[in-house]
């Protein structure tokens, strides 16, 4: 079997070693299936930056082909530049025989190199979000063309969604997780060995609130300012790798509250970095943006996925998801700061079995070949 997946790496060529794990779960997910895959990405020239001292190519260009040969990939990729790229015949002639094209957050746009014969799948992976940009604020999402509309919001199908009704047919999915890979590639970058601190990992301002029925449907700020002081309430040592600076409105808040605070360029400057850090964890504290938490949409994050897989438990806040995934050692959930104290307390009791609860929920739940089944029995 073959895929193309429409990716979004070189727009975010600094400090992105998260995201990038993030497509890539995708990537070596359906490699780690069999499947042949080729990834791809349109920018244009005004968006790219001139080169740095040294290179010949532009920083978007440098980390496109870096990250591509990185992973296994320089023979099936294509980074098309106002259209044009000098893979772009042998990129057309895998595509004409691919099965699958899965447009990661429907970025991109230029779905007629791609030929007829593939199922194209949008993936939503902010889920709520899209539905709302697109219902409430009339923002062209990239919906057209698409045969398939794939969702990490695994709750999509309750009742109880709280979310403006799209004409897309959604098809609710968790995240994949190529454990074994992952796990590899911890052991080539140098395995920590020292469970030190409960982690999270976070952008602090994102972008604008959005209203539907009265309803609020926020960033992950709100939702990290009501947990400011879970280290005194537990007694545990946390820290946190975000852009928050000194003389911003929440720093005081986080430091008086007892987070240790880490800068996320250095914390995912690269993959390695990254997954040093995971595995550096005693385990995730799992921080959900509030409109996850409003619409009920069962968001689960694609970094959660790797905690599991790097064998640290995760508490993650419940935006839903519970009603898909039943709670078990490993992954738990909590709706507040008292509620996440408890969680953190039961994890506390057996550590080493929460560690072996979550390596094994990410291979079997978040397994690729369990994740991505209702993918395969939609192709064409």
């Amino acid at each position: 079997m073959k895929a193309v997946i429409g990716a979004v790496l070189a727009r975010w060529p600094r400090a992105s070693a998260g995201h990038t794990c993030a497509v890539m779960n995708w990537v070596k997910g359906l490699e780690s299936l069999g499947w042949e895959v080729w990834i791809t990405e349109h920018l244009t020239s005004d968006e790219l930056e001139g080169p740095e001292p040294g290179h010949e190519r532009s920083p978007q260009e440098e980390f496109w082909h870096e990250t591509a040969a990185e992973f296994g990939l320089s023979a099936r990729q294509c980074l098309l530049v106002d259209g044009k790229s000098p893979d772009l015949e042998a990129f057309r002639q895998f595509a004409a025989g691919a099965d699958l094209f899965l447009n990661y957050s429907g970025q991109f746009k230029l779905l007629d190199l791609l030929g007829d014969r593939m199922t194209k799948a949008y993936l939503d992976v902010d889920p709520g979000f899209t539905q709302l940009w697109a219902e409430t604020c009339g923002t062209d999402m990239n919906f057209a063309g698409h045969d398939l509309f794939l969702t990490v919001g695994a709750n999509f199908l309750s009742p109880d969604l709280c979310l403006p009704r799209t004409p897309q047919e959604w098809i609710p999915l968790v995240p994949p997780v190529p454990g074994e890979y992952w796990r590899a590639r911890l052991a080539a970058a140098g395995r920590a060995t020292t469970a030190d601190a409960w982690t999270t990992i976070s952008h602090w301002y994102g972008y604008n609130d959005l209203v539907w029925e009265g309803k609020i449907y926020g960033g992950k700020r709100d939702s990290l300012r009501a947990l400011a002081n879970l280290p005194r309430m537990t007694g545990l040592p946390f820290s946190i790798a975000s852009d928050l600076q000194p003389g911003w409105e929440d720093y005081d808040a986080f430091t008086g509250g007892g987070w240790n605070l880490l800068s996320s360029a250095e914390v995912c400057r690269d993959v390695p970095a990254y997954l040093r850090f995971i595995a550096a964890s005693r385990g995730e504290i799992g921080v959900a943006k509030g409109g996850y938490l409003v619409s009920r949409g069962g968001w689960i994050s694609d970094r959660s996925v790797i905690y599991l897989a790097l064998e640290r438990p995760v508490v993650l806040q419940d935006t839903g998801w519970p009603a898909v995934v039943a709670p078990r050692p490993g992954l738990l959930p909590f709706e507040d700061a008292s509620k996440a104290a408890i969680r953190m307390a039961e994890v506390e009791q057996n550590l080493d079995g929460q560690s072996a609860g979550a390596r094994e929920l990410a291979d079997t739940v978040f397994n690729p070949a369990s994740s991505l089944a209702p993918i395969f029995a939609r192709l064409r």
